[in-house]
């Protein structure tokens, strides 16, 4: 017969293996990002500062699909920068393997003349 402390110790080693997997997946599936604003990454929409399409497109691509059990591998294309104001929205397009698309709205939470923090939907 096992030992109870043994019982107690699988149990509770399980335990923690699923806390650090669960704690790892809310950590890498997360859908907000913070960017700096410089000369490679920002360009003008509307004469206002802009994140480049293409680093919406890269990080978005990047987080929507982080782990094989979090969202959907997509290709992503993004019609032009975000802009860097609170509250502006742009809508990309996610392209999946079988060829279905996606939109993937994009929201602006924060910005500074530094950096532009936003988030999409999965």
């Amino acid at each position: 017969m096992l030992s109870s402390k043994f019982v107690v110790g699988a149990v509770g080693g399980a335990a923690a293996v699923v806390a650090v997997g669960g704690l790892g997946t809310h950590l890498l599936s997360g859908t907000e990002s913070t960017t700096g604003l410089d000369q490679y990454t920002s360009v003008l929409v509307d004469g206002h500062r802009a994140l480049a399409a293409n680093i919406v497109e890269g990080r978005t691509e990047g987080k929507y699909h982080p782990l094989p059990w979090v969202g959907t591998a997509v290709s992503v294309s993004c019609p032009s920068g975000l802009e860097a104001v609170a509250g502006a929205t742009l809508t990309c397009v996610g392209e999946e393997s079988g060829g279905r698309t996606v939109d993937i709205p994009v929201t602006v939470v924060r910005a500074t003349a530094q950096s532009v923090t936003w988030r999409f939907e999965r």
